[in-house]
This record gives structure tokens, sequence and C-alpha cells, in this order.
């Protein structure tokens, strides 16, 4: 095995193949393994619409870091192509966010809002098929994770309604990915912003899947 580090990326070789970014396959299967752990987990334990939507995200999230891991290592052979998979499913991922957090944001549903999730999510799909690049995902998931996560959560805790909780946390971790990725934030070859915006999504998972936890143990007491 041969590996040399040129330009800003990884490049090994294995049995003569070519490959990319040893460091992004090794994240984003993390990130697959502890998405679908939490998906197990709120599949098995919650059943409220809620719950639902958080579980449906955490599947995608797991599918869409299972081909961006490949979509890495085997760019020298599936270019671009290979990220129409990962970045459709982070598209449905962070719609299914959306609708999480409309159910516990407006308990008895807003139409408008959802209305609004569905022309976002197709809208990206619109922009991918004009141009294929990851700037319309990060869009999409900005808007995102801005409107239905960091506005609210921050109006709450302003007004004193709710303290700073696992899902703005969450939110803050997201939103570190985005400066990082855009900006194209390179610490070392071996570490770029790529795999810092993994990391820092790899602690918005832990944030959010404590979140609904927390939240439907909270409901739960509630009822009682």
């Amino acid at each position: 095995m041969h590996i040399a580090a040129e330009m800003e990326k990884i490049e090994f070789e294995i049995w003569g193949l070519q490959l990319l970014e040893p460091m992004a396959l090794i994240l984003n299967l993390i990130m697959c393994f502890q998405s679908f752990h939490h998906y197990l987990e709120i599949n098995k334990s919650f059943a409220s619409p809620f719950s639902s939507y958080f579980g449906k995200f955490f599947l995608c999230i797991s599918i869409s870091t299972f081909f961006a891991a490949w979509s890495h290592l085997f760019y020298n052979y599936l270019g671009m192509a290979g990220k129409i998979p990962g970045y459709s499913t982070t598209i449905i991922s962070i719609g299914m966010l959306e609708y999480a957090m409309v159910i516990y944001l407006y308990p008895k549903g807003n139409i408008l809002l959802k209305s609004i999730i569905a022309f976002l999510m197709a809208s990206t799909f619109s922009l991918l098929i004009f141009e294929l690049k990851f700037l319309w995902v990060a869009i999409h998931m900005a808007i995102g994770i801005v409107l239905f996560l960091g506005m609210p959560f921050s109006f709450k805790i302003i007004k004193g309604e709710e303290k700073a909780s696992f899902f703005f946390w969450g939110f803050i971790s997201m939103l570190m990915t985005l400066p990082v990725e855009l900006l194209r934030l390179n610490l070392h070859p071996w570490f770029q912003h790529q795999d810092i915006s993994h990391v820092f999504m790899i602690c918005a998972l832990y944030c959010f899947s404590k979140g609904v936890r927390l939240t439907e143990l909270i409901s739960s007491q509630v009822k009682v």
C-alpha cells in the first residue's frame, strides 16, 4: 500500500486502486452506524409522530453517510455521480428534521410550514438537477436548521420559556459545519474541512438523539 498527500486530498493505493480521503471514509461510517443506532433506539422505544420523523431523519442520515463514505473513497472512479445518493438522502433527512421540529413547536400542526418544507426540498432537488454541487445541499441545510431549529429555540431561550436544550446545542453543532465547508477550513491533509464538519455532525447527532429521548420522557410523564 502506498500513501501520499497531493494537494488537499490524501491519495492512497490498494490493489492497484487509486483511492481518496481515508478519514472521510472512517468518519462517514462512524456517522452511519451512529445514526442507525439512534434510529433503532427511537423506533423501538417511541411511537409519536415527533419521534417517528426523527427516526426517519436518523435513518436517512445513516443511508446518506453510507453512500458518502464510498463516494469519497472511489471519487476517482465515480466522480460527482457518486455523490447523488448521499446528496439526495441528505436533503430528505433535513426535511424529516424540519417536520419533526414543526410537530415539536406546533403540536396541533402547521400546514404553512409543512408546505414550505416540501417546497424547499423540491427546490433543492431541482437545483441539483440543474447543477450537481454540494452548495445547494448546504443552503438547504442552513435554511432548515436556522428557521426550524435556531430561531425558534433562540426566541424561547431569550424569553425564558426554555433553557438551552440538546436540540439547541445540536443546532449549534450543525451550524458550525456550514462555515467549515463553505470556507474549506483545512487544518491538516489528514484532517481537512470535511473531516472537521463530520466531527461536528457526530456531536449534533448525539445531541438530537438525547433531545428526542428527553422530550418523549417528559411527554409521557405529563400524560401520566
